[in-house]
């Protein structure tokens, strides 16, 4: 584990001096809070696994699946247009490559089918407004909605829609998490699919019950789109010789300056012995944190780790543009979009 800037603990052997306590406690880059427990994130595209396990495990989709409207570089849903990353459109998408690709007009699409109830149901069944449980102090618990009264409080009874549920999707709006928790997501989907406590020192006593509950092909299948998005999507900068690694990239928005950028990884892919995550703060995209997660896995594996160390971003930021909302009376066929009722889906005025 690993949080940058980052203070020298042997200054605290036998008392920390007034000076360097000073100028570590008011530093305004917070060097003493650790990042990787004490600190959450919008998750970003790192949080698309997770949507689509929540619509494997319901039956909703397979790997095959595509959604009814392919994307066109953004989303009509009600009055607003969600765009997507690739302004200039992915087209008409599976799962995997929907994965592969990070496209974000898929998973608004896949949201929508969940549904806002499904989507937090699965979510707090899975840890996302929890600690991990790790064996170090301070550690903060992620924030998530507790359930559909949750936008009742925040926006009032009847003055939201459904529309919560794109976002959610794509791991923005109210969604915080710990680099920690969302490893342990990650540790979930190269493993069983069974949740390990991360330890340092003391293992768990009790084995944690919480679980994806995916069949094995599905498990199976996420990890290949994982590989995908390495070999071929938005994280193909992270190859490396010899080595197959699965993993997904994330650009989270910021309202206080650049995005913050994500890449969460796992190798050897079809066997995985390691998870490494990293965020890297006002990195803008989520490919700037690819070498940093390939050259930990290569040294883990003893592998050659120059190489790694030079790998190159090599595509564009994979976070959707905000949302705007359409002027009134905008002309007919602007965009294909979904009417802004709860879980429907249905064409409206295309070209």
């Amino acid at each position: 584990m690993y949080s940058a800037p980052g203070f020298d603990p042997n200054a605290f052997v036998g008392g920390v001096t007034s000076a360097y306590w000073r100028s570590v406690n008011d530093n305004p880059a917070t060097p003493l809070l650790d990042r990787a427990t004490q600190t959450r994130y919008p998750p970003g595209s790192t949080w698309k696994l997770g949507v689509a396990a929540m619509a494997l495990k319901r039956g909703i989709v397979t790997f095959r699946t595509h959604m009814p409207i392919p994307c066109r570089g953004g989303l009509q849903y009600g009055n607003r247009f969600f765009r997507c990353w690739k302004a200039q459109g992915h087209g008409d998408l599976t799962l995997t490559e929907a994965i592969a690709q990070s496209c974000d007009v898929y998973f608004y699409q896949l949201g929508i089918k969940l549904g806002v109830t499904s989507l937090v149901e699965d979510g707090n069944e899975w840890g996302a407004r929890s600690r991990t449980g790790i064996d170090l102090p301070s550690e903060i618990p992620s924030e998530f909605p507790t359930g559909p009264e949750y936008y009742d409080r925040l926006y009032g009874a009847r003055r939201w829609t459904s529309a919560v549920a794109l976002n959610l999707a794509i791991g923005q709006g109210e969604n915080a998490q710990t680099l920690a928790n969302v490893v342990r997501l990650f540790q979930m989907l190269a493993s069983d699919g069974h949740v390990r406590t991360p330890y340092v020192v003391h293992p768990p006593r009790t084995p944690s019950a919480v679980s994806l509950d995916l069949t094995p092909e599905q498990l199976a299948g996420l990890r290949q789109a994982m590989i995908a998005v390495v070999e071929e999507g938005t994280a193909r900068s992270g190859r490396l010789a010899g080595l197959q690694i699965a993993g997904k990239t994330g650009t989270a928005q910021n309202p206080h300056g650049a995005a913050h950028g994500w890449f969460i990884g796992f190798a050897p892919a079809e066997k995985p012995e390691i998870v490494v995550g990293a965020i890297l703060e006002f990195a803008q995209h989520g490919t700037a944190a690819i070498p940093v997660v390939s050259r930990a896995i290569a040294h883990y594996l003893g592998l050659e780790e120059a190489a790694a160390a030079k790998l190159r971003v090599t595509v564009p930021t994979d976070s959707a543009p905000q949302p705007f909302q359409l002027p009134v009376g905008h002309p007919d066929g602007h965009a294909p979009c979904y009417p802004a009722s709860a879980n429907s889906i249905g064409r409206c005025s295309a070209r």
